[in-house]
């Protein structure tokens, strides 16, 4: 009896050392997607459409899934999901962006896409400004921007990269740090793009984070943006 209760222990031990393993290496190994690619010209955009006959266009029913982002004045586009077990993928469609599905496990909806695609549009969002983000059955859930957050990526290309905070610290991060500091909070809005500087469209990363908000009245959901921060030009977005 002695000699199995033993055994038992030490079966469990076994199991218990091999799962913190995984958990030790998986947060190790957090990969940020990469949202970079060559430059391409970009036809300009008509004029938005109104927050609720854009949420008819992208209505599918389905209560938990997210399926458009809409910023008033700036963007309306539909939100795909990313294939499973592929927390790097971002879809190449120009009218479209993908939902980061990793960061969902942590409460935070993270919105990715390519800088010469639909992410060329975040450039153009501005701290304060309300997002909305739609759902399947009709219901909205509001954020209001509060920062930007900008990153030199010191392995472009790599989602698995190491990171420089271009917030003046020369910070240095791993993916898995920034990661958890971008989308680990929970309860929050992120945008996602690359930064294109020195003639590489993946140079960095852009991070523009929005905190939930109360709706505010349909006037100003409708409201265009006419003003812009010039401060967040000083690196190119395209």
């Amino acid at each position: 009896m002695v000699l199995l209760a033993v055994r038992k222990i030490l079966l469990a031990s076994i199991l218990a050392a091999a799962f913190i393993g995984s958990y030790i290496r998986m947060s190790q190994t957090t990969p940020l997607p990469q949202t970079g690619y060559a430059p391409a010209i970009l036809e300009g955009t008509d004029s938005l459409p109104s927050l609720e006959d854009f949420a008819k266009t992208v209505r599918n029913g389905q209560r938990n899934t997210i399926v458009g982002i809409y910023v008033p004045g700036v963007l309306a586009l539909p939100v795909g999901q990313q294939p499973k077990d592929n927390a790097g993928y971002v879809t190449r469609k120009s009218d479209q962006v993908t939902q980061f599905g990793l960061a969902g496990r942590y409460g935070t909806v993270g919105i990715l896409a390519h800088n010469d695609l639909a992410g060329a549009e975040f450039s153009a969002i501005q701290v304060n400004q309300l997002a909305v983000v739609i759902y399947g059955d009709g219901h909205e859930d509001y954020y209001q921007v509060s920062e930007f957050q900008k990153y030199q990526a010191l392995s472009p290309t790599s989602t698995f990269s190491d990171f420089i905070n271009l917030d003046g610290s020369d910070e240095r991060l791993s993916a898995s740090k920034l990661f958890t500091r971008v989308y680990g909070p929970g309860k929050r809005l992120v945008f996602q793009t690359c930064i294109e500087a020195n003639g590489d469209s993946s140079w960095g990363r852009l991070f523009i984070i929005a905190k939930p908000a109360a709706k505010p009245l349909e006037a100003s959901i409708q409201q265009p943006a006419f003003w812009f921060d010039f401060a967040h030009l000083g690196l190119a977005y395209r």
